[in-house]
């Protein structure tokens, strides 16, 4: 990271031609944003149909300070207001990581991120909850929803491979029977293996049940990089990596499985691929394999994207999946 830097946005109306970037982040002095994620409120029925919102962590020169904020744009990109998200304790040991943020269907924004005591690795992390109701104006008072999120030592193992936990969130904006749940996806270290866990609220984020696991009891692999999103008619469909047809517990392939019921429970792990990929195949030759997956709905057909080496030379992206039904 350099000793300063913004966060910028541009728009496209066709995918090919892009007006000028417009600063959506910028601390003072010289600070740098980093996790950084966006999302748009494009529901039908939301108050405020059309708003942005950027999520980060703005880190003072040095990352001796950390503050989690979210910029909001009310007019399509040109302006933008930044709110710091208050009432995380600090101290010089901990720091905060990896932004996400999910739209409800009447616009309550959901913000979630992990919050480490001990960064370097992060050995003991938490997952926080905050949510704005009035368009990213104001936002609630952090809630701590997981403490048991544990990454090893910072890398995949038997690697030297970073592997962050990235708490990917989704809302059912359906007309269904479970919408406005909240789900969460991200990994939890078991003592022996990285282990794809989810969690839900069914009332706006008051409370969350103990999470489920997406694979059988039978993969004791390393799972990781988890993605989650749920179609229009209520569906949660969630991909990870996953070695668990690898003996050695090295390479891996990417993995799917559905929610029928809100969340409850999980259908069959749907393998995305059969070619196996190995993290230390990077391209970069450095410790670095990206860590850019994520999911979509088209339909009943659940597509996925991730990470993959399988050509032996270089990290690329594929795009897989499946239709449900």
């Amino acid at each position: 990271m350099g000793s300063y830097g913004l966060v910028g946005v541009q728009r496209s109306t066709d995918g090919m031609n892009w007006g000028d970037p417009v600063v959506a982040v910028l601390g003072p002095g010289q600070s740098y944003p980093s996790w950084t994620h966006l999302s748009v409120d494009a529901s039908p029925s939301s108050r405020r149909e059309g708003p942005l919102y950027v999520s980060t962590v703005l880190f003072s020169k040095g990352g001796d300070d950390n503050q989690v904020l979210v910029s909001h744009s009310n007019d399509g990109g040109g302006a933008w207001t930044q709110v710091a998200i208050d009432g995380v304790s600090k101290s010089d040991q901990a720091e905060d990581q990896f932004t996400r943020m999910a739209v409800g269907a009447k616009g309550a924004v959901y913000l979630t991120w992990l919050h480490c005591s001990d960064p370097q690795p992060c050995a003991s992390g938490t997952v926080m909850l905050s949510q704005s109701s009035d368009g990213g104006r104001s936002w609630s008072a952090p809630a701590r929803i997981a403490t048991s999120v544990m990454e090893p030592n910072g890398s995949l193992p038997h690697t030297g491979e970073r592997v962050y936990n990235y708490p990917s969130i989704a809302v059912d904006n359906s007309n269904g029977p479970y919408s406005g749940n909240i789900y969460i996806v991200m990994y939890n270290w078991t003592g022996s293996y990285m282990k794809v866990i989810m969690i839900r609220s069914t009332d706006g984020g008051r409370t969350w049940p103990e999470p489920i696991a997406l694979a059988p009891k039978s993969d004791t692999h390393d799972q990781f990089f988890p993605a989650i999103s749920v179609n229009k008619d209520g569906l949660v469909g969630v991909s990870w990596l996953d070695r668990r047809n690898d003996p050695n517990d090295i390479d891996y392939q990417a993995f799917a499985a559905i929610s029928y019921d809100g969340g409850k429970s999980f259908g069959p792990n749907w393998q995305l691929t059969t070619a196996f990929s190995n993290p230390e195949v990077n391209g970069t030759g450095d410790n670095w394999m990206g860590d850019y997956t994520g999911n979509t709905w088209v339909g009943d057909k659940f597509i996925a994207a991730w990470m993959d080496s399988s050509n032996g030379v270089d990290m690329q992206e594929v795009v897989g999946g499946v239709r449900v039904r």
